[in-house]
Protein backbone atom coordinates (compact mmCIF):
# COMPACT_ATOMS: atom_id res chain seq x y z
CA UNK A 1 0.00 0.00 0.00
CA UNK A 2 1.13 3.56 -0.74
CA UNK A 3 2.67 5.57 1.92
CA UNK A 4 2.34 9.36 2.09
CA UNK A 5 5.79 11.09 1.36
CA UNK A 6 6.87 14.17 2.94
CA UNK A 7 7.34 17.00 0.78
CA UNK A 8 9.80 18.77 2.71
CA UNK A 9 12.36 15.82 3.45
CA UNK A 10 11.01 13.35 0.96
CA UNK A 11 10.84 10.44 3.66
CA UNK A 12 7.65 8.04 3.72
CA UNK A 13 5.31 7.62 6.54
CA UNK A 14 1.79 6.89 7.71
CA UNK A 15 0.74 10.46 8.60
CA UNK A 16 2.66 13.71 7.98
CA UNK A 17 1.44 15.72 10.77
CA UNK A 18 2.73 12.75 13.32
CA UNK A 19 6.01 13.16 10.89
CA UNK A 20 5.88 16.86 11.01
CA UNK A 21 6.08 16.67 14.89
CA UNK A 22 8.71 14.23 15.23
CA UNK A 23 11.03 14.92 12.23
CA UNK A 24 10.94 18.53 11.77
CA UNK A 25 9.71 20.00 15.21
CA UNK A 26 8.32 23.63 15.22
CA UNK A 27 9.25 24.35 11.44
CA UNK A 28 5.79 23.46 10.28
CA UNK A 29 2.19 23.18 11.12
CA UNK A 30 -0.14 20.62 9.46
CA UNK A 31 -2.15 23.67 8.10
CA UNK A 32 0.73 25.63 6.90
CA UNK A 33 2.11 22.06 5.19
CA UNK A 34 -1.72 21.57 3.64
CA UNK A 35 -1.37 25.11 2.31
CA UNK A 36 2.04 25.02 0.87
CA UNK A 37 1.31 21.56 -0.67
CA UNK A 38 -2.43 21.25 -1.34
CA UNK A 39 -1.45 18.37 -3.45
CA UNK A 40 0.14 16.14 -1.36
CA UNK A 41 -1.38 13.15 0.74
CA UNK A 42 -1.07 13.61 4.51
CA UNK A 43 -2.02 9.74 5.12
CA UNK A 44 -1.12 6.58 3.60
CA UNK A 45 -3.44 4.31 2.58
CA UNK A 46 -3.08 2.11 5.27
CA UNK A 47 -4.01 4.93 7.59
CA UNK A 48 -6.64 6.08 5.53
CA UNK A 49 -8.16 2.37 5.95
CA UNK A 50 -8.11 2.59 9.78
CA UNK A 51 -9.97 5.94 9.74
CA UNK A 52 -12.39 4.89 7.40
CA UNK A 53 -12.78 1.82 9.84
CA UNK A 54 -12.84 4.12 12.98
CA UNK A 55 -15.73 6.10 11.60
CA UNK A 56 -17.13 2.64 11.12
CA UNK A 57 -17.24 1.60 14.87
CA UNK A 58 -18.09 4.82 16.68
CA UNK A 59 -21.28 5.22 14.36
CA UNK A 60 -20.52 8.80 13.34
CA UNK A 61 -18.67 11.22 11.54
CA UNK A 62 -14.90 12.10 12.84
CA UNK A 63 -14.44 15.76 14.20
CA UNK A 64 -14.15 18.31 11.58
CA UNK A 65 -10.56 19.70 10.91
CA UNK A 66 -10.06 22.86 12.69
CA UNK A 67 -7.38 25.46 13.21
CA UNK A 68 -6.34 27.44 16.25
CA UNK A 69 -6.48 31.36 15.84
CA UNK A 70 -6.42 34.72 17.89
CA UNK A 71 -9.64 34.95 19.96
CA UNK A 72 -9.33 38.97 19.13
CA UNK A 73 -8.79 37.80 15.37
CA UNK A 74 -11.72 35.75 14.83
CA UNK A 75 -13.89 38.41 16.39
CA UNK A 76 -12.32 41.76 14.78
CA UNK A 77 -11.47 43.02 18.18
CA UNK A 78 -8.72 45.29 19.00
CA UNK A 79 -5.59 43.61 20.97
CA UNK A 80 -6.15 46.65 22.82
CA UNK A 81 -9.25 46.16 24.31
CA UNK A 82 -9.37 44.92 28.30
CA UNK A 83 -9.75 41.35 28.44
CA UNK A 84 -9.19 40.59 24.53
CA UNK A 85 -5.71 38.69 25.21
CA UNK A 86 -4.97 36.66 28.52
CA UNK A 87 -3.34 37.65 31.47
CA UNK A 88 0.25 37.49 30.18
CA UNK A 89 -0.49 39.81 27.32
CA UNK A 90 -1.14 36.40 25.04
CA UNK A 91 -3.25 35.86 22.24
CA UNK A 92 -5.88 33.55 23.53
CA UNK A 93 -6.17 30.84 20.76
CA UNK A 94 -9.82 29.19 20.09
CA UNK A 95 -11.08 26.71 17.29
CA UNK A 96 -12.52 28.25 13.66
CA UNK A 97 -13.96 24.97 12.12
CA UNK A 98 -13.27 23.58 8.44
CA UNK A 99 -16.07 23.24 6.42
CA UNK A 100 -18.25 20.08 7.18
CA UNK A 101 -18.69 17.25 4.93
CA UNK A 102 -21.82 17.53 4.61
CA UNK A 103 -23.76 20.26 2.63
CA UNK A 104 -26.92 20.46 4.86
CA UNK A 105 -24.70 21.45 7.65
CA UNK A 106 -22.43 24.08 5.88
CA UNK A 107 -25.70 26.03 4.75
CA UNK A 108 -26.59 26.19 8.54
CA UNK A 109 -23.49 28.67 9.15
CA UNK A 110 -25.21 31.88 10.58
CA UNK A 111 -24.89 35.25 8.26
CA UNK A 112 -22.65 37.51 9.91
CA UNK A 113 -23.61 41.19 11.21
CA UNK A 114 -21.59 43.54 10.46
CA UNK A 115 -22.70 45.90 12.98
CA UNK A 116 -22.84 43.22 15.69
CA UNK A 117 -20.89 44.57 18.25
CA UNK A 118 -19.67 41.49 20.78
CA UNK A 119 -18.87 42.28 24.84
CA UNK A 120 -15.89 40.45 25.51
CA UNK A 121 -16.75 38.94 29.10
CA UNK A 122 -19.99 37.46 27.57
CA UNK A 123 -17.98 36.24 24.32
CA UNK A 124 -15.22 34.87 26.36
CA UNK A 125 -17.80 32.99 28.63
CA UNK A 126 -19.45 31.87 25.83
CA UNK A 127 -17.02 30.65 23.66
CA UNK A 128 -15.33 28.73 26.49
CA UNK A 129 -18.50 26.75 26.89
CA UNK A 130 -17.97 25.64 23.43
CA UNK A 131 -14.68 25.26 23.23
CA UNK A 132 -14.92 22.98 26.58
CA UNK A 133 -18.43 21.47 25.57
CA UNK A 134 -20.31 22.47 28.44
CA UNK A 135 -23.89 23.27 27.98
CA UNK A 136 -24.48 26.83 28.74
CA UNK A 137 -27.84 28.88 28.90
CA UNK A 138 -27.69 32.46 28.56
CA UNK A 139 -30.30 34.14 30.53
CA UNK A 140 -31.71 37.67 30.09
CA UNK A 141 -34.07 40.86 28.98
CA UNK A 142 -35.69 40.53 25.55
CA UNK A 143 -33.96 42.26 23.40
CA UNK A 144 -30.66 42.15 25.08
CA UNK A 145 -28.60 40.04 21.99
CA UNK A 146 -28.83 36.47 23.54
CA UNK A 147 -29.43 34.37 20.25
CA UNK A 148 -27.59 37.09 18.54
CA UNK A 149 -24.52 36.33 20.79
CA UNK A 150 -24.24 32.67 20.16
CA UNK A 151 -25.31 33.03 16.18
CA UNK A 152 -22.24 35.62 15.89
CA UNK A 153 -20.02 33.25 17.59
CA UNK A 154 -21.06 30.57 15.40
CA UNK A 155 -20.54 32.59 12.53
CA UNK A 156 -16.68 33.49 13.56
CA UNK A 157 -16.03 30.24 14.51
CA UNK A 158 -17.68 28.27 10.92
CA UNK A 159 -19.79 26.58 13.44
CA UNK A 160 -22.91 25.30 11.28
CA UNK A 161 -26.10 26.04 14.26
CA UNK A 162 -29.68 25.23 14.23
CA UNK A 163 -32.07 27.67 16.11
CA UNK A 164 -34.49 26.11 17.84
CA UNK A 165 -38.04 27.80 18.93
CA UNK A 166 -39.84 26.76 21.98
CA UNK A 167 -43.32 27.40 23.43
CA UNK A 168 -46.01 25.79 25.26
CA UNK A 169 -46.69 23.90 22.53
CA UNK A 170 -43.70 22.11 21.58
CA UNK A 171 -43.55 18.53 22.17
CA UNK A 172 -41.26 15.89 21.92
CA UNK A 173 -41.99 14.75 18.20
CA UNK A 174 -40.75 18.34 17.85
CA UNK A 175 -37.78 17.66 19.17
CA UNK A 176 -36.87 13.73 18.50
CA UNK A 177 -39.03 13.72 15.54
CA UNK A 178 -42.11 11.39 14.38
CA UNK A 179 -43.55 9.24 11.95
CA UNK A 180 -45.21 10.82 9.30
CA UNK A 181 -47.68 9.38 6.04
CA UNK A 182 -46.61 10.55 2.80
CA UNK A 183 -48.43 9.00 -0.78
CA UNK A 184 -50.36 6.22 1.55
CA UNK A 185 -46.58 5.23 3.53
CA UNK A 186 -44.83 5.95 6.51
CA UNK A 187 -41.42 7.62 6.94
CA UNK A 188 -39.42 8.85 9.62
CA UNK A 189 -38.86 12.94 9.88
CA UNK A 190 -35.89 13.31 12.06
CA UNK A 191 -36.07 15.81 14.64
CA UNK A 192 -33.89 18.69 14.72
CA UNK A 193 -32.07 17.34 18.10
CA UNK A 194 -31.59 14.00 16.19
CA UNK A 195 -29.99 16.12 12.80
CA UNK A 196 -27.87 18.06 14.86
CA UNK A 197 -26.28 15.55 17.34
CA UNK A 198 -25.51 13.03 14.05
CA UNK A 199 -24.22 15.88 11.91
CA UNK A 200 -22.30 18.12 14.42
CA UNK A 201 -24.26 21.19 14.28
CA UNK A 202 -24.51 23.31 17.45
CA UNK A 203 -28.47 23.37 18.92
CA UNK A 204 -29.75 26.93 20.04
CA UNK A 205 -32.25 25.83 22.31
CA UNK A 206 -34.11 29.14 21.87
CA UNK A 207 -36.87 30.49 24.53
CA UNK A 208 -35.88 27.63 26.91
CA UNK A 209 -38.10 28.44 29.32
CA UNK A 210 -41.52 28.82 28.10
CA UNK A 211 -41.68 24.64 26.73
CA UNK A 212 -43.46 22.68 29.42
CA UNK A 213 -40.94 21.10 31.79
CA UNK A 214 -42.09 17.39 30.97
CA UNK A 215 -41.09 17.95 27.63
CA UNK A 216 -37.68 19.21 28.38
CA UNK A 217 -36.75 16.19 30.39
CA UNK A 218 -36.00 14.28 26.38
CA UNK A 219 -32.81 17.10 27.07
CA UNK A 220 -31.89 15.91 30.40
CA UNK A 221 -29.52 12.87 28.86
CA UNK A 222 -27.97 14.64 26.00
CA UNK A 223 -26.90 17.65 28.53
CA UNK A 224 -24.92 14.98 30.30
CA UNK A 225 -23.33 14.13 27.60
CA UNK A 226 -24.33 10.69 26.72
CA UNK A 227 -26.03 9.54 23.78
CA UNK A 228 -29.77 9.71 22.20
CA UNK A 229 -32.39 7.16 22.63
CA UNK A 230 -35.23 7.32 20.66
CA UNK A 231 -37.64 4.21 20.76
CA UNK A 232 -39.82 4.74 18.40
CA UNK A 233 -37.37 5.76 15.61
CA UNK A 234 -36.30 3.12 13.10
CA UNK A 235 -33.10 1.63 13.60
CA UNK A 236 -30.70 4.15 12.05
CA UNK A 237 -32.02 7.04 13.96
CA UNK A 238 -32.53 5.05 17.10
CA UNK A 239 -29.63 5.65 19.12
CA UNK A 240 -27.16 8.31 18.26
CA UNK A 241 -24.04 8.90 19.85
CA UNK A 242 -23.41 13.35 19.95
CA UNK A 243 -20.51 13.90 17.07
CA UNK A 244 -17.57 15.21 18.40
CA UNK A 245 -18.43 18.71 17.08
CA UNK A 246 -22.29 18.91 18.64
CA UNK A 247 -23.04 21.60 21.54
CA UNK A 248 -25.94 22.86 22.99
CA UNK A 249 -26.44 25.95 24.16
CA UNK A 250 -29.52 27.35 25.22
CA UNK A 251 -31.19 31.10 25.95
CA UNK A 252 -33.94 32.28 28.27
CA UNK A 253 -35.29 35.14 29.80
CA UNK A 254 -35.54 33.56 33.40
CA UNK A 255 -33.10 30.89 34.91
CA UNK A 256 -36.27 28.18 35.29
CA UNK A 257 -37.35 29.49 38.70
CA UNK A 258 -39.97 31.96 37.06
CA UNK A 259 -41.20 35.42 36.15
CA UNK A 260 -40.82 37.76 38.83
CA UNK A 261 -41.97 40.54 37.04
CA UNK A 262 -44.73 39.72 35.28
CA UNK A 263 -42.96 41.05 32.01
CA UNK A 264 -43.13 37.44 31.13
CA UNK A 265 -45.99 35.35 31.53
CA UNK A 266 -45.37 32.67 29.06
CA UNK A 267 -42.48 31.38 30.66
CA UNK A 268 -42.72 28.65 32.93
CA UNK A 269 -41.29 27.29 36.49
CA UNK A 270 -38.97 24.76 34.93
CA UNK A 271 -37.54 21.67 36.69
CA UNK A 272 -34.59 22.69 38.81
CA UNK A 273 -32.65 18.86 37.85
CA UNK A 274 -33.09 19.75 34.75
CA UNK A 275 -31.48 23.51 34.34
CA UNK A 276 -28.97 21.88 37.29
CA UNK A 277 -27.48 20.43 34.31
CA UNK A 278 -26.34 23.36 32.42
CA UNK A 279 -22.95 23.48 33.41
CA UNK A 280 -22.64 27.46 32.95
CA UNK A 281 -25.66 30.15 33.23
CA UNK A 282 -24.78 33.19 32.28
CA UNK A 283 -26.93 35.89 33.29
CA UNK A 284 -26.94 39.03 30.36
CA UNK A 285 -27.51 42.68 31.59
CA UNK A 286 -27.91 45.69 30.09
CA UNK A 287 -24.51 46.57 27.93
CA UNK A 288 -22.69 49.04 29.68
CA UNK A 289 -23.86 52.72 28.00
CA UNK A 290 -20.82 53.09 25.38
CA UNK A 291 -21.37 49.77 24.15
CA UNK A 292 -24.89 50.55 24.02
CA UNK A 293 -24.37 53.18 22.35
CA UNK A 294 -22.24 52.16 19.43
CA UNK A 295 -24.49 49.43 19.07
CA UNK A 296 -27.60 52.04 18.83
CA UNK A 297 -25.83 54.11 16.51
CA UNK A 298 -24.51 51.24 14.11
CA UNK A 299 -27.30 49.52 13.29
CA UNK A 300 -29.99 52.25 13.97
CA UNK A 301 -27.55 54.17 11.34
CA UNK A 302 -27.62 57.11 13.31
CA UNK A 303 -24.72 59.79 14.38
CA UNK A 304 -23.59 58.94 17.81
CA UNK A 305 -25.16 61.77 20.10
CA UNK A 306 -28.43 61.41 19.02
CA UNK A 307 -27.66 57.42 19.76
CA UNK A 308 -26.42 58.53 23.49
CA UNK A 309 -29.16 60.67 23.97
CA UNK A 310 -31.82 57.38 23.37
CA UNK A 311 -29.50 55.41 25.63
CA UNK A 312 -30.02 57.90 28.27
CA UNK A 313 -33.27 57.60 28.02
CA UNK A 314 -33.24 54.06 28.40
CA UNK A 315 -31.33 54.18 31.46
CA UNK A 316 -33.18 56.83 33.21
CA UNK A 317 -36.57 54.07 32.19
CA UNK A 318 -34.57 51.30 33.55
CA UNK A 319 -33.77 53.24 36.80
CA UNK A 320 -37.76 53.77 37.26
CA UNK A 321 -38.32 50.15 36.53
CA UNK A 322 -35.99 49.11 39.44
CA UNK A 323 -37.60 51.42 41.43
CA UNK A 324 -41.25 50.32 40.44
CA UNK A 325 -42.75 53.15 38.61
CA UNK A 326 -42.45 51.92 35.18
CA UNK A 327 -43.15 48.26 34.74
CA UNK A 328 -41.67 47.64 31.22
CA UNK A 329 -37.65 48.45 30.26
CA UNK A 330 -36.27 49.83 27.04
CA UNK A 331 -34.67 46.99 25.32
CA UNK A 332 -31.99 47.64 22.90
CA UNK A 333 -33.86 45.93 19.93
CA UNK A 334 -36.67 48.81 21.03
CA UNK A 335 -34.12 51.30 20.86
CA UNK A 336 -32.77 50.56 17.06
CA UNK A 337 -35.80 50.76 16.38
CA UNK A 338 -36.75 53.85 17.35
CA UNK A 339 -33.55 55.07 15.91
CA UNK A 340 -34.51 53.62 12.78
CA UNK A 341 -37.58 55.04 13.09
CA UNK A 342 -36.92 58.37 14.41
CA UNK A 343 -34.06 59.34 12.05
CA UNK A 344 -36.74 58.87 9.15
CA UNK A 345 -39.22 61.14 10.90
CA UNK A 346 -36.22 63.30 12.08
CA UNK A 347 -38.00 62.82 15.65
CA UNK A 348 -36.75 60.69 18.15
CA UNK A 349 -39.34 61.12 20.51
CA UNK A 350 -41.92 60.00 18.07
CA UNK A 351 -39.71 57.17 17.11
CA UNK A 352 -39.85 55.96 20.79
CA UNK A 353 -43.80 56.56 20.64
CA UNK A 354 -44.06 54.12 17.79
CA UNK A 355 -41.25 51.79 18.66
CA UNK A 356 -41.43 51.11 22.68
CA UNK A 357 -44.36 53.77 24.58
CA UNK A 358 -47.70 52.71 22.47
CA UNK A 359 -47.24 48.83 24.09
CA UNK A 360 -46.83 50.39 27.32
CA UNK A 361 -49.98 50.88 29.70
CA UNK A 362 -51.56 54.31 30.06
CA UNK A 363 -49.77 55.32 33.05
CA UNK A 364 -46.22 53.65 31.76
CA UNK A 365 -46.58 55.61 28.59
CA UNK A 366 -47.24 59.53 30.29
CA UNK A 367 -44.30 58.66 32.89
CA UNK A 368 -41.85 57.27 29.30
CA UNK A 369 -43.24 60.84 27.66
CA UNK A 370 -42.32 62.76 30.46
CA UNK A 371 -38.67 60.56 29.88
CA UNK A 372 -38.73 61.69 26.57
CA UNK A 373 -39.70 65.55 26.62
CA UNK A 374 -35.97 65.81 28.59
CA UNK A 375 -34.11 64.78 25.65
CA UNK A 376 -36.06 64.98 22.67
CA UNK A 377 -38.89 68.14 23.86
Amino acid sequence: MKLAKCELCGEECHAIAKHLKEEHGDAMSLDEYRTNYPDAEVYSDAMKQRIEQAKKDKGQKMATEQTRKPLHEVFGISESTKGALNKQGKPIPIAVLANSSDDFANQLVPDKDDKYIFNIEYLKTCVMGLESNIPTYIVGQAGTGKSTLWEQICHSTNRPMLRVQHSGNTEESHVLGQYLVKDGATYWEPGPLQLCMKLGITYLADEYDRAMPQVLSVYQPVLEGKQLITKEAPPEWRIIKPHPDFRFVATGNTNGAGDETGLFPSTMLQDFANYERFGIMLKMAWLPENQEVAIVAGQGRIPDDDAKQLVRFATDVRKQVDGGQITAPVSPRALINAAQIGIKFRDYAKGLELAYINRLGQADAEACRQVAQRYFG
